[in-house]
């Protein structure tokens, strides 16, 4: 299970947060990052990749903070970079055996930086999404995107509010309801009420 080790802290942060290029010789993602932003040349590439549960979504969303606050970012394009991510976990994480919250996708993040050194903006494009998660049928203990579990329970809500569970012909919105097999246990452990 998870739990914070302060691998991503503001202290490690701090280790390597300065402009002066000299770093401490520890392996770190930091380290690579900054580096990176040290190096000649006006562009660079960082590729993080693992196993299922590794951790590469926590090293992404720490290795774009870090340069944020590096670089400096305004709180408009920071809030956008770090915040975006959860809509993306929504429409591209599923349940699988293995992790609770898996990506099923990859993503290419662009951060753009000025010549004044400050982080201005970027660009994440995802692709390689799972379609068979959408339209095929799943191994035991997996489950499709989230976002579906999270519209259902929307539908839910709304279909409890007026009273009526079926959508009024029971059709398509039952065929819905059986399909995605909704398990009150695991909209809880995706943050769905």
């Amino acid at each position: 299970p998870y739990r914070e080790t302060g691998t991503f802290s503001e202290v490690q942060a701090a280790k390597f947060g300065d402009n002066s290029g000299r770093l401490p010789s520890t392996p770190h993602l930091f380290a690579a990052v900054a580096a990176a932003l040290n190096a000649p040349g006006g562009q660079h590439a960082l590729l993080i990749s693992g196993e299922s549960g590794a951790g590469k979504t926590e090293a992404a969303r720490a290795a774009l903070a870090f340069l944020a606050r590096r670089c400096g970012a305004s709180e408009v394009v920071r809030d956008r970079l770090l915040h975006s991510n959860p809509v993306l976990e929504a429409f591209g994480n599923a349940r699988t055996r293995q992790n609770g919250n898996s990506s099923r996708f990859g993503k290419f993040v662009e951060v753009h930086i000025s010549h004044a050194g400050r982080v201005v903006g970027g660009t994440l494009k995802p692709y390689m999404l799972e379609a068979s998660r959408v339209a095929g049928k799943l191994p035991e203990a997996e489950s499709t995107y989230h976002i579906f579990y999270q519209i259902r329970a929307a539908l839910g809500a709304i279909a409890g509010a007026s009273g009526s569970t079926s959508g009024g012909d029971g059709g398509a919105d039952g065929k819905i309801w059986q399909t995605l097999s909704w398990a009150p246990a695991w909209g809880a452990a995706g943050g769905v009420p």
